[in-house]
């Protein structure tokens, strides 16, 4: 942003620092810039929300606290709150903003679906295994698979790769060399996210086998035993595919959406509620959280799973799912008798 905060200046004729104006005139510069942010005229070249237009301004204001100046959204040095212009605007936007529409969880048969039937082809069967993965350690899409495009810009997140897995057979780890009989036999698997979104470094997670074959474990072995025979790097992310022409493929995130897209459409989701546009690789980590949910798992044993540090993991807890209110009405309606003893 403080690139697109110098053009700006230049084109006003301010200098990047607002040096030589008034409180006044400072404001006003930082609010025309808001404004421009807002209508994307600066930045994404679409009308952008209130949280992208505080973060502009954020980011410009550490650029200046950075380099020794006053941050100019405050008037005085440690000021907690915005000054009233920066707060009345940026309030203004939250209020034209529609609701949030977040992505809903799609049920464990959708997830199954895609794990048993998206076998078109070896890159395929890939995404199903993802799929299963992500959904059982409530992986964030940038764990286990690349974006399709890199816009340049280093992410905090390192990818799964194959040296963060570990298979376990009765307390003994399995070498990454076994053969695939041995890998899928294993009775538990561990992964190690070595850096993710929020920041948290090493969190690990630990599933168990499950029996047949809709199983993280499984999933995990196929992929690892793959990466091994085709590229033996330990470094290797788990989203490379090699077939046996020796052919590389990758799966990126775009794959992921389609994957859970098109379970959506197979599993009949469409005629219970859903829209398409509702459903993504965000869906995942969602389905995980309200599987363990519905199945009576504690809210901290759905953090530790799914490495939340605070109660960020209720977002996920979906109220539009009828399954959370089983059984509500009729124990509302049950008679207790009760008195008043205060």
């Amino acid at each position: 942003h403080w690139r697109e905060w110098c053009q700006f200046c230049a084109e006003e004729g301010f200098d990047n620092y607002l040096d030589g104006m008034s409180k006044e005139q400072r404001d006003d510069a930082l609010l025309a810039f808001a404004v421009l942010v807002r209508e994307g005229h600066i930045g994404k070249g679409r009308k952008v929300g209130v949280q992208s237009v505080e973060k502009a301004l954020r980011h410009v204001a550490q650029k200046f606290v950075l380099d020794r100046r006053f941050d100019p959204r405050r008037t005085v040095i440690g000021q907690r709150d915005l000054d009233l212009p920066f707060q009345r605007l940026l309030k203004k936007y939250d209020e034209e903003d529609p609701a949030p529409k977040p992505k809903l969880a799609i049920p464990v048969s959708t997830v199954r679906k895609i794990a048993d039937e998206y076998n078109m082809s070896d890159h395929h069967s890939a995404v199903g295994d993802l799929v299963t993965v992500g959904f059982f350690f409530l992986l964030r899409v940038g764990e286990y698979t690349e974006p399709q495009r890199q816009r340049g810009r280093r992410k905090r997140t390192t990818p799964l790769r194959r040296k963060d897995v570990k298979f376990w057979k009765d307390g003994v780890l399995l070498p990454h060399n076994s053969p695939l009989s041995a890998l899928l036999g294993a009775d538990s698997a561990t992964i190690c996210v070595e850096n993710q979104k929020n920041g948290k470094k090493g969190s690990t997670v630990h599933h168990k086998a499950c029996s047949g074959s809709f199983c993280p474990v499984k999933a995990l072995a196929r992929r690892v035993f793959n990466i091994f025979w085709g590229s033996n790097s330990e470094d290797t992310i788990l989203n490379h595919v090699y077939t046996a022409d020796g052919s590389l493929s990758r799966v990126a995130d775009r794959d992921i959406n389609t994957a859970i897209r098109w379970g959506a459409v197979k599993d009949g989701l469409l005629q219970r509620g859903y829209t398409l546009d509702r459903v993504s690789s965000h869906s995942l980590r969602a389905a995980g959280a309200m599987a363990l949910k519905l199945n009576g798992c504690s809210g901290e044993t759905i953090k530790r799973v799914g490495r939340w540090s605070s109660d960020t993991y209720l977002t996920y807890i979906h109220t539009q799912i009828g399954a959370l209110y089983e059984g509500l009405s009729e124990k509302m309606a049950t008679e207790i008798m009760f008195q008043n003893v205060g």
